[in-house]
């Protein structure tokens, strides 16, 4: 029997090894624990934290260095496991907006070179970002918005290997330019520099071929924008500029160079010059703001607008003069204009009218839900579409023009009175189409002019009303001039 055990003894290690073999299997292995250099970063970043801004209820308060941040962090905190790796590394830091207030952190940068994701969006850290160290290649987010970081942008954040791909510093305090390094970020697809101190030209940014939204809005940027191709890629979809000192000419080249582009919102800057047409004609465009700055004249459509995608147009509060263009009324989708605070004159255009009155969709073209003419030079009567206008349907303002027939029965005549008309040059509101008299009276000239015996007029025609038609038959390609010598009102 001894001998038969001493035979047993070594089968049951066998069977006992094999059975925790298995068992090994099957379990799952247990964490790996977070690579040191990366929860050395995580220890700086709540370092630089004044404790007194860190809620017993926040993300930071939960974060124990005695306890493995990949593993035991609740919030804060994602991590992934590299290939062939050992350690867990850091890919995201996103802390809540609770108050914090503190800085940066040089080792946030330039000890994670595994992050992704960087957002201490809606706090108060302040100061300067780290100078001197580049923003990890694998970085794809960076939000730093609504905070109080000041000073100058580092150059150094940017660089060819990035991979960023959103970059957002609006609302903080940051000063002087825009680093010209931007213009590396290949992958860059949205830059939101807004509301800041930032100074100096835009750098030109063309050969961003991933860019499509960029938003400088409320800083002190100077310099042209627009004034010729290839400042901006043609990758772009929304520029806004808004509240700056940007300055210089819309070229039209320009405007062809950005296809894709649908929101441009320029207002309150110092651009001169002339609208370009091509504006009205772009094949994108849905919304253009060029209110409040120094443009002087409105250049019409040449190729025609049918294609045109502008929802909105606003031009208010510059020193343009002339007539009131007329592409405007034929554009299909426009629903907003705002032409008010320049220098128009001329009557009110027809297109116009039908389309403020209108409730659908009338051949083709959208009904205007906003139509604001006041404060210019207008003059003439009051186009008998506007006149049948009942309040509660689009908003309309001819206050502070020279319509001297626009009583404040009418609602869009409310507001600041009609110029007093010493200050309102000579009316002329514009071409009129004749009337059924006046068209006879050119069926008759053609008629006379084109018979065998040209000049003679038909019996009858000496009581027609002349005068309305003489400018019109004046244009008739039809008719000699010689015709009219002699022949007064």
């Amino acid at each position: 029997m001894a001998s038969a055990a001493r035979v047993l003894t070594p089968m049951a290690l066998l069977l006992s090894l094999a059975l925790q073999l298995a068992a090994a299997a099957v379990s799952p292995p247990g964490p790996r624990p977070t690579f040191p250099g990366d929860a050395a970063a995580l220890a700086s970043l709540k370092a630089a934290v004044d404790a007194a801004t860190v809620p017993s209820y926040s993300c930071l308060a939960s974060w124990d260095f005695s306890r493995d941040p990949c593993a035991a962090f609740p919030c804060g905190v994602h991590c992934n496991t590299p290939p062939n790796s050992s350690h867990q590394r850091v890919a995201g830091v996103s802390l809540d907006p609770a108050g914090y207030s503190g800085t940066l952190p040089a080792p946030v940068f330039a000890s994670l070179p595994f992050l992704q994701t960087l957002s201490l969006r809606g706090n108060r850290f302040h100061g300067s970002l780290p100078a001197g160290v580049a923003l990890p290649p694998s970085l794809r987010v960076l939000v730093l918005s609504g905070n109080d970081f000041s000073g100058e942008i580092p150059t150094s954040l940017f660089t060819p290997a990035s991979s960023l791909d959103e970059l957002d510093l609006s609302r903080n305090a940051f000063t002087g330019a825009i680093p010209p390094q931007v213009a590396s970020l290949g992958a860059l697809t949205r830059m939101e520099l807004q509301h800041n101190r930032l100074t100096g030209s835009l750098p030109s940014m063309g050969k961003m071929r991933s860019l499509v939204h960029l938003d400088v809005s409320d800083n002190k940027l100077s310099g042209p924008l627009l004034d010729a191709p290839g400042r901006l890629p043609p990758t772009v979809l929304a520029v806004v500029a808004r509240d700056n000192r940007l300055s210089g000419p819309l070229q039209a080249a320009a405007f062809h160079a950005l296809p894709e582009m649908q929101v441009l919102d320029l207002t309150n800057n110092a651009v001169t010059g002339a609208v370009p047409g091509a504006a009205f004609e772009h094949p994108a465009l849905a919304q253009l703001r060029l209110g409040s700055n120094q443009l002087g004249t409105v250049e019409e459509a040449s190729d025609g607008v049918a294609s045109s995608q502008l929802l909105e147009v606003d031009l208010s509060g510059n020193r343009i003069t002339g007539r009131l263009p007329r592409c405007l009324g034929a554009i299909p989708r426009l629903r907003t204009v705002g032409l008010d605070r320049n220098q128009f004159v001329g009557g009110v255009p027809k297109q116009y009218a039908v389309r403020a009155a209108a409730v659908e969709v009338v051949d083709g073209k959208a009904p205007f839900a906003k139509l604001m003419l006041q404060g210019n030079y207008l003059c003439g009567g009051l186009p008998s579409e506007l006149r049948q206008m009942e309040e509660g349907g689009a908003m309309v303002s001819l206050a502070d023009n020279c319509l001297l027939k626009c009583p404040h029965k009418f609602f869009f005549c409310q507001g600041p009175p009609q110029k007093n008309r010493a200050a309102c040059p000579k009316c002329e509101p514009g071409p009129q189409q004749p009337d059924k008299k006046s068209n006879r009276v050119l069926d008759i000239f053609c008629t006379a002019v084109t018979s065998p015996s040209p000049g003679t007029l038909p019996l009858g025609t000496t009581k027609l009303p002349w005068h309305h038609a003489i400018d019109s038959v004046k244009k008739m390609s039809c008719l000699p001039l010689g015709i009219l010598a002699g022949r007064k009102k």
